[in-house]
């Protein structure tokens, strides 16, 4: 790795700038930087899944009638497997296809997505540069104090909210598959349904910037306050349900990772054998295992090269990500927290042993930069 050419001012870009609707998001993020921490973990998943529904093409072919929306809205689409105002209203298993975005352009748009986050929470840095596709890294940070931190990106939803649509052209008390094309789709009015019968208005497909603007301006809005009140204390009992995986919370379910339902979704609802509701790729912030395993061995090697390069740049390094390893920190994370590293070429001799002084040391990874629970070592962000 080249030490010197992070140095130059030209590398990478402030993250999200390439998207129209990054303005939107910044107004939303001013806003949310004031607030507790659960209400900022829930805006991330807020902002990923309007951007969930910008990055999938051809939403009208997901689409599918359900009688238990929230009226005025008859028709769903989520981003998992399960119908969640069926689910939620009457207890049934009803499995839908969940919408798939564009892969390749949702993973950027993960990392951009947080490391806006980052820029605007924590004033104590001074730029956050996205630099994936590069050698590097995937971000390139600077604290006011100087020195540099290289980080790699492991971020995903706790929940990824699913839209709602009001159509006139279906009615009925089974919930079936529809026919619309994109321009009947753009007429309709919709939401984002944020569970537990609570409604985020986003108008009609056709509108400006949508669907960021209108759920931005929503937020906006101190008459709603109590709503989002609402919304995050809904989110913070997924959480809580995620943690612990107990499955006998409801919205266990509906937040990622749930893996398949229970057996009565088989035998009475006619589930799909083979089917889940969500798989374990969808875990949320850097708790997928083979990310964290991934992540851990980036930054090692960041830290090799670090060491190997020119002592006269001051970096260091971190994972960044939405939220902790809740599931599977135990395991596979905290082990390295403390853990020190170095090379065999500073060895040194004395009194007959060899030894590594601690200024010869890395720590596997400096910092985890995350919303909730951070590991920051004594520096402010």
């Amino acid at each position: 790795m080249d030490i010197k050419a992070l140095q130059d001012p030209n590398l990478g870009h402030d993250p999200l700038v390439e998207y129209p609707w990054c303005t939107q998001i910044d107004k939303l993020l001013n806003w949310a930087k004031n607030q507790d921490t659960n209400t900022k973990c829930f805006i991330f998943d807020l902002v990923m899944s309007l951007a969930f529904v910008d990055a999938t093409s051809g939403l009208e072919k997901y689409l599918e009638f359900c009688p238990n929306s929230p009226p005025p809205f008859n028709h769903h689409l989520g981003f998992v497997n399960l119908c969640s105002p069926c689910f939620e209203s009457k207890n049934i298993w009803v499995y839908q296809k969940a919408a798939k975005p564009q892969s390749g352009a949702l993973g950027k748009l993960s990392s951009e997505i947080i490391l806006r986050f980052v820029k605007i929470f924590f004033s104590q840095l001074k730029s956050v540069k996205a630099i994936g596709g590069t050698e590097y890294a995937d971000a390139l940070l600077r604290h006011q104090d100087g020195f540099f931190i290289l980080a790699e990106v492991k971020s995903a939803p706790l929940i990824t909210f699913p839209v709602l649509f009001s159509a006139k052209t279906a009615s009925g008390a089974i919930h079936k598959k529809v026919s619309f094309t994109s321009s009947q789709l753009k007429e309709f009015d919709s939401c984002l349904y944020l569970h537990q019968k609570l409604i985020l208005p986003l108008g009609k497909p056709k509108g400006r910037l949508w669907p960021f603007k209108p759920a931005v301006d929503f937020f906006l809005k101190k008459e709603n306050l109590p709503f989002i009140e609402k919304a995050v204390a809904v989110w913070t009992k997924a959480k809580t349900a995620y943690q612990k995986r107990d499955k006998d919370v409801p919205l266990y379910y509906l937040a990622n990772a749930s893996g398949s339902p229970p057996q009565v979704a088989k035998d009475r609802d006619n589930w799909p054998k083979s089917e889940s509701i969500s798989d374990s790729k969808t875990s949320a912030g850097m708790d997928r295992t083979d990310d964290i395993k991934k992540g851990i061995y980036q930054v090692l090697k960041m830290g090799a090269s670090l060491k190997s390069g020119d002592p006269e740049y001051h970096f260091k390094t971190a994972i960044i990500s939405n939220l902790p390893a809740y599931r599977h920190g135990q395991e596979y994370v905290v082990p390295f927290n403390e853990m020190l590293w170095g090379l065999e070429k500073d060895l040194e001799p004395i009194n007959d042993l060899k030894v590594l002084r601690s200024t010869s040391l890395r720590r596997v990874y400096d910092y985890l930069i995350t919303i909730d629970e951070p590991l920051l070592r004594g520096i402010k962000l």
